[in-house]
């Protein structure tokens, strides 16, 4: 629900610093007044003009005036509302008021690769078999070993350094 207030179109300010002209005091009047109520959250909603008959002097002469007013308004009720119902209707308002720009498609993710494959199917003949694998009798047909390779030796651990205070020479 809005509340409205209609203000009469503000006189042209008296003279001002840069500002010689009468459009030009007239438009300084007028930002000010639009900005005093925006501080008030009145939005501006547009102009209006209205006829009114008046009487003038003893003998009641009647003569028609035309009125100009700013209308304003502004949203009531907002502070009984939750909090959710309050953002809600402030997101409106704000898409009302801003430009947004045209949505712009996602490209179209590449394809994976084809995985590359195996060293050892890229091998036409099969290994020799090697000390200490596993023999080929043993492993399925057409099923190639897999090896661990390890930088560290299969000692026993015997050349791990001995651990204490140094020696001195």
């Amino acid at each position: 629900m809005f509340e409205y207030k209609l203000l009469p179109l503000p006189a042209p300010s008296k003279k001002a610093k840069g500002r010689k002209t009468m459009p030009d005091r007239f438009s300084h009047a007028l930002g000010e007044c639009l900005n005093e109520q925006a501080k008030d959250n009145w939005e501006y909603i547009g102009q209006e003009s209205f006829a009114l008959e008046e009487k003038s002097g003893l003998m009641g002469k009647e003569r028609t005036i035309e009125i100009r007013t700013m209308i304003f308004r502004r949203e009531v009720g907002l502070n009984e509302m939750p909090l959710d119902k309050k953002l809600e209707k402030l997101r409106e308002k704000k898409s009302g008021t801003m430009v947004q720009a045209p949505p712009v498609a996602a490209p179209l993710p590449e394809p994976f690769p084809e995985p590359m494959p195996s060293p050892q199917a890229l091998s036409a003949d099969p290994p020799a078999p090697e000390a200490g694998n596993i023999p080929e009798a043993a492993e399925p047909e057409g099923h190639e070993p897999t090896r661990i390779f390890s930088p560290f030796t299969g000692d026993s651990g015997d050349s791990a350094p001995a651990l204490g205070p140094a020696e001195k020479p």
